[in-house]
């Protein structure tokens, strides 16, 4: 997997499937079941927009793609127009009729007891995600306007919120926000409050850039109600309230995400051991698993071999693993190990390179056969063409939506039909996980080069040049000086691994997992190889029985198969030869801890 190719592939799906006549709002819904497939607007642009900045922005770090840059450019000046006087961001109604209409399904904002007055309002969910958009342009240009932007914004969430004793929290709901107190008796039960996290995610953020007490102390409270309402001690996830289908995963697991950010920015102990139990506990609910073979990880009975996350907890029915969820575990993966509170790096490994990366969208030939497939817009729930108005577009729907990440997706196949299609949500929200993956796979610092992660990395230090899962091998092409260090998987032995710098053998020290490779000089090349097999697991994913053929921690066969974009269609990953092609790599001057 080249991570940059697939950033300059989300680049292309977040800029190519956006309204050019309004101001390049991004369309949040896809219908590819629709005949012909649709984009769809709605009431989401104050808490959409502010994922694609800040997601875009970093897919450009990590690929150097220029693609439609007119649209980064134009975005920033809108949202700097939707600041008020009071720090606030403000979504407009006025010219936008589909404000009122709900994530694509035939529901206004009213359906949830609340509603949109007057030709602007208040997201509190928007507004936590834009403070996150702000605080990273502010750390990258090191220039006044984002900085003072960010800063006022830290104090109008703060005007924004209801306070009582350690709690904060908003009403009457997080989409549409109101200032001042709630009425008497009220109690925030509504089901948006399990996605307060990302307020405090963005108030994290902020108070990096600035170390402004009221970011931190905000967040504190915030993260504090979140405990109370979603989650047990032992890191359990509650039902989420008003939601008959149960807990909503991802709302939790981005929650113990801004909790991580948060105990490990304020030395917190206590909630980080609180979102480790959280993330324990969600790992569990991955697919239970038979091993055959490997007598070696006899000891992690349960855990989750792909990275499938259903998207309602202990639903009764068959639920989808919406590229969200997966997203946050991949993520409480790598900042968990990076902090040193946990080893979750092959739990990260398995999941990237499984439904993180089979999440993708690589091709949309299959999706103009949706309708002989006799699949159609069949469910009453979804808006139908004759029904969405003139605020949406069915031009070139599949190829601009090239690298989205899938919101509906099965264990074997990205798209089933359940649901209309995408939702962006996931497209953002996956691309920021590959950012994640790429930065944490390699790191610099005092001089000693950690490898993490074996995979495609091209670096200021190093080139790193993975031939799994072909083979087990990888290259490495040292560019400044550097101390060594490489992390082999789970499923190789210390003993097993074999190390040559400039084509002369080198002998290892070991420290834990990591081969200590030693002092490096520019220029020099350093090769470690180990055995690499296939072998088979009978898992149950999400109430269905498939059987795996994994090689290494990549899954190159499952049965049984999809049937309209299936996944996993890796047979040349069993040859031991690699499938080579030539790109031009992009070394980025930029890493920020995100």
């Amino acid at each position: 997997m080249e991570l940059q190719e697939r950033a300059r592939l989300a680049i292309h799906c977040m800029t190519e499937t956006t309204d050019r006549e309004a101001d390049y709002e991004p369309y949040y819904m896809v219908h590819f079941r629709d005949n012909p497939p649709m984009m769809i607007h709605n009431s989401w642009h104050g808490s959409t927009l502010a994922k694609y900045m800040e997601t875009v922005a970093l897919m450009r770090i990590m690929s150097g793609s220029g693609q439609n840059s007119e649209v980064d450019s134009r975005w920033m000046d809108v949202v700097l127009h939707m600041q008020g006087p009071d720090g606030l961001m403000y979504t407009p109604t006025r010219g936008r009729p589909w404000a009122h209409r709900d994530v694509g399904f035939q529901t206004t904002v009213e359906d949830y007891g609340y509603g949109i007055e007057g030709d602007q309002y208040i997201t509190a969910f928007g507004n936590g995600r834009m403070l996150s958009t702000m605080s990273l342009f502010a750390q990258r240009d090191g220039g006044p306007v984002w900085r003072d932007a960010a800063r006022r914004l830290v104090d109008g969430l703060a005007d924004l919120a209801v306070y009582d004793g350690d709690i904060a929290y908003f009403w009457p709901n997080l989409l549409v926000t109101k200032k001042g107190s709630p009425p008497a008796g009220w109690k925030p039960t509504a089901f948006m409050h399990s996605e307060i996290s990302r307020v405090p995610f963005g108030l994290v953020h902020a108070y990096r850039l600035l170390g402004y007490e009221p970011a931190a102390t905000l967040a504190g409270k915030l993260l504090t109600f979140l405990r109370q309402h979603s989650y047990g001690e032992d890191g359990t996830f509650f039902s989420t309230p008003g939601n008959p289908r149960m807990a909503h995963f991802h709302a939790h697991a981005h929650g113990l995400l801004a909790m991580q950010q948060y105990a490990q920015t304020m030395g917190d102990q206590e909630m980080t051991e609180f979102a480790v139990r959280g993330f324990e506990w969600a790992k569990s609910v991955g697919s239970n698993v038979e091993m055959h073979g490997w007598d070696s990880w006899e000891s992690t009975p349960g855990a989750d071999l792909v990275g499938y996350f259903p998207e309602h907890v202990n639903s009764p029915r068959w639920e989808g693993s919406e590229i969200c969820e997966v997203a946050d575990m991949v993520a409480l993966a790598l900042k968990l190990s990076e902090a040193g509170v946990g080893d979750y790096w092959d739990d990260a490994d398995r999941w990237a390179r499984n439904m993180l990366a089979e999440g993708q969208l690589l091709s949309t030939d299959w999706i103009y056969r949706l309708p002989e497939s006799g699949m159609t817009n069949y469910d009453p729930i979804y808006l139908s063409p004759s029904e969405a108005g003139p605020y949406n577009s069915t031009d070139r729907v599949p190829e601009r939506n090239l690298g989205a990440f899938a919101g509906y997706p099965a264990a074997n196949d990205w798209y089933v039909g359940d649901g209309p299609g995408t939702m962006h949500c996931c497209t953002v929200n996956g691309a920021r996980a590959m950012y994640w993956v790429w930065y944490h796979a390699l790191r610099h610092q005092d001089g000693r080069l950690r490898l993490n992660l074996l995979l495609n990395r091209a670096s200021q230090w190093a080139d790193v040049d993975s031939y799994i899962p072909y083979e087990g091998k990888v290259g490495i092409k040292v560019k400044q000086p550097v101390r060594l260090e490489i992390r082999i998987p789970e499923w190789v032995a210390p003993s097993q691994t074999h190390c040559a710098v400039n084509e002369g053998p080198r002998r290892l020290d070991w420290n834990g997992r990591y081969a200590q490779v030693g002092d490096m000089r520019p220029g020099d090349t350093v090769t470690l190889t180990f055995p690499i097999e296939e072998r088979t697991d009978i898992v149950h994913i999400e109430k269905q029985r498939f059987t795996l053929v994994r090689k290494g921690n990549e899954v190159v066969s499952i049965d049984p198969p999809g049937r309209h974009n299936p996944l996993y269609q890796r047979q040349h990953y069993r040859q031991a030869n690699p499938r080579w092609h030539k790109i031009e790599r992009f070394v980025s001057s930029e890493e920020l801890d995100w």
